[in-house]
């Protein structure tokens, strides 16, 4: 029975803060929240790094939302026009929220980088609304008021910019403020931060060719971070994106330091306070780094409206490059078995592995189709205690 407080609030504002544990899926890393729309049962990304929730526009024309403004939409590496419908209701577990506004976009290439629907995302408009921790490992969102949700852990103060929020953090010797993005798989810095950390620091490895799915951005890299800190919170060996010079979006705008991802993120069982500028961190025993994450061939893929994946980037210097994969091909096949039935996690599992392991692959390119294996290699983050080059700054 709900308790007779709550179901006052819930008559009087239509959001009721019980604690309430909502079974969320975890995809490539990244938080997938089931939400109610105008009584529709529909499948949203959990999204700190967008100011304002969004809907996807076909899902928006079956529900026969109603258009209230024409809006612009600053992304990550471009400015979308867009408009924007109103719900009715929109409902997460027990909470609900009434004649919510939402940016109608195009999702579908978000949907193909994740291999799962997508129907939209909730942002910083709805989510400030009310505290939640997120457990990845448990594929748990919990919500509640903050004294309900037990031992939360480090707090740690975000810095507001209108409704996004940025964390503080020490990479090495650089003190740079990165947007809270759970939206975002990895943690990625600017071409400004980059150039202030290697002044610095020489990495011993690079991961060239790196891309990222949508719209489309100049080719990135990967380096792996020996120290970062958040507060009194140490990570070790941790890889991050560098995004080299954009013209359009967040990463444009001087002194945007870049974004902090779920790759990090999911370490911790994190408690979200945005009403108050605050996340609390506490280590999730439960919670194992993925020893093969960059023991791989050296591709990225997405699946194609065929059923099968198209190889999105091939990083420079893989196996994959050194055998002749392109940029285009598609993935028919794995180890004798063919992709149509595989979802993305499990394509990706095939391709990474021990050191060593065989990948043999059936790729499609044009009207014909060729057989390769690949082995796996480490690409980056390879030992626990990498030796570095350490310039002294003057």
């Amino acid at each position: 029975m709900m308790p007779k407080a709550c179901l006052l609030l819930l008559l009087a504002a239509s959001t009721c803060f019980a604690r309430e544990v909502v079974k969320i899926r975890v995809v490539n890393n990244v938080v997938l929240v089931p939400v109610r729309v105008n009584g529709r049962d529909l499948s949203f990304l959990l999204d700190t790094g967008s100011e304002h929730s969004a809907i996807d526009a076909n899902v928006a024309s079956s529900l026969n939302l109603g258009q209230v403004a024409d809006v612009e939409v600053l992304k990550n590496y471009r400015t979308q026009p867009a408009t924007a419908d109103q719900t009715t209701r929109l409902e997460i577990g027990g909470l609900a929220f009434d004649g919510k506004v939402l940016t109608v976009l195009n999702l579908a290439s978000v949907a193909h980088a994740l291999g799962s629907t997508v129907d939209g995302v909730v942002g910083n408009d709805i989510l400030q609304g009310f505290t939640f921790t997120l457990n990845y490992s448990r594929e748990e969102l919990v919500t509640g008021r903050l004294a309900e949700l037990g031992d939360t852990g480090v707090p740690l103060q975000l810095r507001r910019s209108g409704d996004e929020f940025f964390i503080p953090l020490h990479l090495m010797s650089l003190y740079e403020d990165l947007l809270l993005d759970t939206g975002t798989n990895s943690t990625n810095l600017s071409w400004g931060t980059w150039q202030q950390l290697s002044r610095a620091w020489t990495p011993d490895s690079t991961i060239d060719g790196v891309t990222r799915a949508g719209f489309p951005a100049p080719p990135a890299f990967l380096v792996c971070v020996p120290d970062m800190r958040l507060g009194e919170i140490e990570v070790r060996d941790q890889a991050v994106r560098v995004q080299r010079p954009v013209n359009a979006g967040a990463f444009s705008v001087a002194g945007f330091g870049g974004t902090m991802g779920s790759e990090f993120l999911r370490q911790f069982k994190v408690t979200f306070d945005l009403k108050h500028d605050e996340i609390f961190l506490k280590k999730d025993p439960r919670s194992k780094p993925d020893p093969y994450r960059y023991v791989t061939v050296g591709i990225q893929f997405a699946r194609n409206d065929q059923g099968t994946y198209t190889v999105m980037s091939v990083w420079k210097n893989s196996p994959a490059d050194q055998a002749g994969i392109r940029l285009g091909d598609r993935i028919r096949a794995i180890n004798g078995e063919s992709v149509t039935s595989m979802s993305a996690e499990q394509v990706s599992a095939q391709i990474h592995g021990e050191e060593g392991t065989a990948a043999s692959l059936i790729i499609e390119r044009g009207s014909g189709a060729s057989a390769v294996t690949l082995h796996t290699r480490q690409m980056l983050c390879g030992h626990s205690k990498d030796q570095h080059e350490y310039r002294s700054q003057k």
